[in-house]
């Protein structure tokens, strides 16, 4: 998923190596000599992972945790961070728990190698106590790193109490004084269960000699864990290490590291790797072992005698190493929706096991020569089936890169025609997009083409879909704005105009669509599956037509799970193909299906299942399918494994398989195609076929922790058909385009027409709000400078996100305490006309009435001195107080603030207005829509002197949330627990989009000075300056009252031109 954006920009351990060294209470290696040793920097990786496995560990463990003790400040990953150190601490306990559950009659050990501040110890026998009698722990990393890990472990008592301190005449009790290791002893922990060893691994000799001496290892039986560690050591010095272990009779070694499936050349490998080499840490032994079969091989040969490796992602779909309900418990921890991006990391990611025994019947010394056939048998990975897709020599595709500047994924295509494509929506470097990226082939002649892009009235979104019909329609359906907000709304363009039609439903994402005709019935849209809001699957088919919106349709034979991120394709007329997908748990499903749709009499509508098979291609994920002049292509996507590049772009035709009880089945085909330049990354991209070319563009992913790695080019592909020539290779060109608004005046009667305020004479378009995810202080001061407002994501306002409901708070705030609120006449307040009155009733009728929808609004004032002080959430609300927080990451507010008041809000929308205070609006309860407008457009809203509120009315009288004030402006939908930074002077307006809206304003001053003095109840009085200001203007227009009219007045005119002069002359000042 950085500190900012959506999804957005995750704050990359490469880039908070000394954030993770601070937080873990340790001094990074930036901070030491510019010689620092390579070994400091290796250490320094600790400081930056402990960080997130404390966060993986107050998300998803239960208590006693024990990173709290090695992390001074705890700070929360993102979704995927988490998700991905999560499966790489679950992969290790497993194999631990394994190992301390295997029957042996010798004592083990537990070996940890280059731990860090791994508390694996800790967790074994805190979980685990029973199995851990008998058992050492052994950790071992480099002595400077082990001194303060040693410091750590003698400051707590729970640590203490777990491993079993000796005193000197051998009994249990407490910690002993530090001892001096100026012995020369690496020994610089011990207990009874509990060794901790300070040696550099690259001395194994030490290491025996210690190991030998205080635990007799030889005569034991051991594990050897090394989890992302020896993989910085030279490649000599870790293969003497691997051999080093498997010198004892009977050991088992589990490693967990990078590989390189697909080579370097792979772009999430290609960011994995320099995002090392950024640190002075290459990874050194994936060089030499870049595939699992390597390693397999290089622990065979060390004398190992079975050897078991996997990638993390296959470990994820083994629902005996990961239950599916352990899977369910994840999602509902943490929503979730980086799949793709999980599935990349984990599939660079593997874990090995490997096993001598002493009981074994063969024990070679083989170290350092070939593996013997029967050793052969046991490397796991080599004895796996390739898949069964041949390549389809009939077709080939010409790959042209062209350059585009403009970073989208999971957009959505809109094929305007031949010579023009749009990519609508999707995610791009700041967040979720509103606007649209358009193609343009400018090598084909030019067209007088007009098209209307979808409005910007559409909320921005991300795994939507836009359906072409035959009749040059387009409809767009759902999409989502987070992974538990899925939106229902559709619009439909036709004869190049959009307009809202009947929405989903239910709120869909990652859903299947496609045009599907029969007859003469008229076209329509069909979907399947998806994802709704609260995380869960859907497996209803709908289908769309015009005349009569949406309808669910029962398939009358088959079933399928729900599942979502399948593709979905007709191939004939009423016919077409369901591939892969995914299930709940964040399993891939392998199944085809042929789906059969017709119309009975009445409109009566039917839709047939027919299982195909489980094939190669099936079990792919977001991915797209297309049908070109050579047939239906599927392109990119994932699947259970990290699909090669052969495998990238399948062409699916008529095969061997010919048909199945009446059924067409295609048969997948690979096509091999040489991208010129960098190899794509096909996820989150977008594909339409124009004419003979298919044009790929857009997509990229998050890479972990590494960095964001994104398209920057666009790729067509040209179909040649039989002995013709091949068709020229066709350039698009790439502009991204910000739309107009959608004008419901247009559809109006006539006498609501004068109803809609004029327009203005600028552009009619808005702006998207920047939406972030922060992680510290800093990241908000650095934003708020930036002069913009902004939408804070996923911080913790408190207990009031999940306990607050109008039946709560009707309880907690007392039903008959008196409150003051605004009942309006209608739909818009407008703080000018006075169009409402204030009225003091009962809180509870007040809520009773709101519910039930009528147009009042609350603004709370001090309880104590209405008149006199600002409101303060904490004192005005005692019974609520502690369930509502700043998060800390808005310290700054805190320290600053200078109100907060609560907002309840019925379905009226308040008038446009300004606020002198800096502000932080937090929405609780509800969705509102905000339009905000910078302070210079002041001057266009008849803002009367002395005032901050505009008697112009934006919004639609009718319609919640529609913008009609044609201005550019920026607009955000609010969604629960969304905070939205306000700069001072942005005039906004708000619309609630649900009956009941609560929310809790914090306003602060941002300010050194200025301020007015005196009582500022509201926070809205004016600055000193400005009130200044106009006393100077009013003693000047005094001056001039004895001259003659037109000599005043030119005088005036020409002071007002100088002062608009400097006003531009201090907007054109560099801040």
């Amino acid at each position: 998923m950085t500190a900012m954006s959506s999804n957005r920009k995750i704050h990359a351990e490469a880039q908070a190596e000394d954030l993770g060294a601070a937080v873990a209470g340790r001094k990074s290696s930036s901070n030491k000599p510019a010689k620092a040793s390579r070994d400091g920097r290796v250490m320094d990786t600790n400081n930056s992972s402990i960080v997130s496995k404390r966060s993986v560990e107050r998300l998803y463990l239960e208590k006693p945790h024990f990173f709290r003790y090695f992390v001074k400040k705890p700070v929360r990953r993102s979704p995927l961070i988490n998700r991905g150190y999560w499966l790489r601490m679950h992969a290790i306990e497993q194999t631990v728990s394994a190992f301390l559950k295997e029957p042996s009659e010798k004592r083990k050990i537990i070996l940890n190698l280059g731990c860090g501040y791994d508390p694996l110890p800790f967790q074994c026998l805190s979980r685990y106590p029973g199995d851990c009698t008998g058992v050492t722990f052994v950790d071992v990393d480099f002595p400077e790193l082990m001194s303060k890990k040693r410091e750590i472990i003698l400051e707590q008592s729970e640590l203490q109490s777990l491993v079993g301190w000796i005193q000197s005449d051998g009994r249990d009790g407490p910690a002993p004084a530090l001892q001096s290791t100026e012995n020369g002893s690496p020994i610089l922990t011990q207990s009874k269960r509990y060794v901790g060893v300070g040696c550099d691994l690259r001395d194994t000799a030490r290491l025996s000699k210690t190991l030998e001496e205080e635990l007799q290892i030889g005569s034991c039986l051991v594990l050897c864990s090394a989890e992302v560690s020896i993989t910085y050591m030279d490649v000599d010095a870790a293969d003497s290490l691997i051999a080093w272990a498997a010198q004892y009779d009977d050991v088992r070694f589990c490693m967990l590291e990078q590989f390189l499936p697909q080579g370097q050349e792979h772009p999430f490998a290609q960011k994995m790797m320099q995002h090392f080499v950024n640190l002075g840490t290459p990874l050194r032994c994936v060089q030499k072992y870049p595939l699992l079969q390597d390693q397999e091989t290089r622990f065979l040969r060390a004398g190992y005698h079975s050897v078991k490796a996997r990638t993390l992602w296959q470990l994820w779909q083994d629902q005996s190493a990961v239950a599916p309900d352990l899977r369910l418990h994840l999602n509902k921890v943490e929503p979730f929706d980086e799949w793709e991006e999980f599935a990349l990391f984990s599939s660079h990611y593997f874990i090995l096991e490997a096993k001598k025994s002493s009981t074994h019947p063969r024990s070679p010394n083989n170290q350092g020569g070939s593996i013997p056939k029967y050793l052969a048998l046991e490397c796991q990975s080599q004895v796996r089936k390739s898949r069964p897709i041949v390549v389809d020599d009939r077709v080939v595709l010409n790959v042209s890169p062209s350059q585009a500047k403009h970073r989208r994924k999971f957009g959505a295509t809109i094929p305007f025609s031949d010579q023009t494509i749009g990519i609508h929506g999707g995610i791009g470097d700041k967040g979720r997009l509103n606007t649209t990226t358009r193609y343009q082939d400018l090598g084909l002649e030019a067209k007088d083409e007009k098209f209307s892009n979808p409005p910007i009235d559409i909320e921005a979104r991300v795994c939507h879909t836009i359906t072409a019909l035959d009749d040059g329609r387009f409809l767009l359906a759902g999409g989502r704005t987070s992974p538990d907000n899925a939106l229902r709304d559709c619009w439909l363009c036709c004869s190049g105009q959009w307009k809202p039609v009947d929405k989903l439903p239910i709120p869909l994402y990652r859903h299947g669509a496609t045009p599907v005709a029969y007859g003469t019935v008229d076209a329509g849209v069909l979907i399947f599956g998806g994802k709704t809001t609260g995380g869960i699957v859907a497996n209803q088919w709908y289908l769309w037509r015009e005349a009569i919106g949406w309808k669910e349709i029962c398939p009358s034979s088959g079933k399928l799970l729900p599942r979502f991120g399948a593709t979905v394709a007709s191939t004939s007329a009423g016919c077409g193909i369901l591939l892969g997908g995914m299930t709940e748990d964040g399993v891939l499903c392998d199944e085809r299906w042929e789906w059969t749709i017709g119309y009975g009499k009445d409109t009566d509508t039917t839709l047939q299942l027919n299982y195909l098979d489980t094939s190669p291609i099936a079990p792919r994920f977001g991915a797209c399918l297309a049908w070109t002049p050579v047939g239906l292509l599927i392109i990119g996507g994932i699947s259970t494994s990290l699909i090669t590049s052969e495998e990238e772009i399948l062409h699916l035709s008529n095969g061997a398989y010919g048909t199945v009880d009446g059924f067409t089945v295609l048969e997948p085909m690979a096509i091999s195609t040489d991208f010129d330049g960098h190899r794509p990354l096909l996820i989150g991209h977008a594909v339409c076929a124009s004419g003979d070319t298919l044009l790929i563009a857009g997509g990229g992913a998050v890479c972990f922790s590494f960095g964001s790695y994104w398209n920057m080019t666009t790729w067509t592909l040209n179909f040649p058909t039989g002995c013709e020539p091949k068709y020229p290779v066709r350039h698009f060109v790439a502009e991204v385009i910000v739309p107009p608004h959608y004008d419901p005046a247009r559809e109006l009667h006539a006498e609501d027409a004068e109803r809609v305020p004029p327009a203005a004479q600028s552009n009619n378009m808005a702006e998207a709000v920047l939406r972030v995810r922060i992680e510290s202080e800093a990241d908000f001061d650095q934003l708020m400078h930036g002069g913009r407002p902004f939408v804070m994501e996923g911080l913790d306002l408190g207990e009031c996100m999940t306990d607050w409901t109008a039946h709560k708070l009707v309880q907690k705030i007392n039903s008959d305490r008196l409150v003051t609120v605004h009942q309006a006449q209608g739909c818009h307040m407008n703080f000018q006309l006075k169009n409402f009155q204030y009225v003091k009733k009962p809180f509870g009728k007040f809520m009773q009435e709101v519910c039930n929808g009528s147009p009042q609004y609350l603004r709370s004032l001090n309880a104590e001195k209405a008149a006199e002080e600002p409101a303060r959430f904490s004192d005005d609300f005692p019974g609520l107080s502690d369930q509502f927080h700043l998060p800390q990451q808005l310290a700054t507010v805190a320290r600053n603030q200078h109100s907060s008041p609560l907002r309840i809000s019925g379905p009226v929308n308040m008038w446009l207005h300004y606020d002198v205070m800096a502000n932080t609006l937090c929405q609780i309860i509800g969705k509102k829509v905000l339009v905000l407008y910078p302070p210079i457009d002041a001057v266009h809203f008849k803002i009367p002197p002395g005032s901050s509120s505009s008697p112009i009315t934006v919004f639609h009288p009718d319609q919640r949330g529609c913008v009609v004030y044609p201005r550019h402006h920026f607009r955000v939908v609010l969604n629960e627990g969304d905070i939205l930074y306000i700069p001072p002077l942005w005039l906004h307006s708000v619309s609630p989009l649900d009956n009941l809206s609560v929310s809790i304003n914090v306003f602060f001053r941002n300010l050194s000075g200025g301020y007015t003095a005196g009582r500022d109840v509201y926070g809205n009085r004016d600055l000193q300056v400005y009130e200044i200001g106009r006393r100077s203007v009013e003693r000047m227009v005094k001056s001039m009252e004895n001259l003659p009219r037109d000599v005043a007045s030119t005088y005036l005119a020409r002071l007002g031109q100088e002062l608009m002069e400097k006003g531009k002359s201090f907007r054109q000042k560099p801040d």
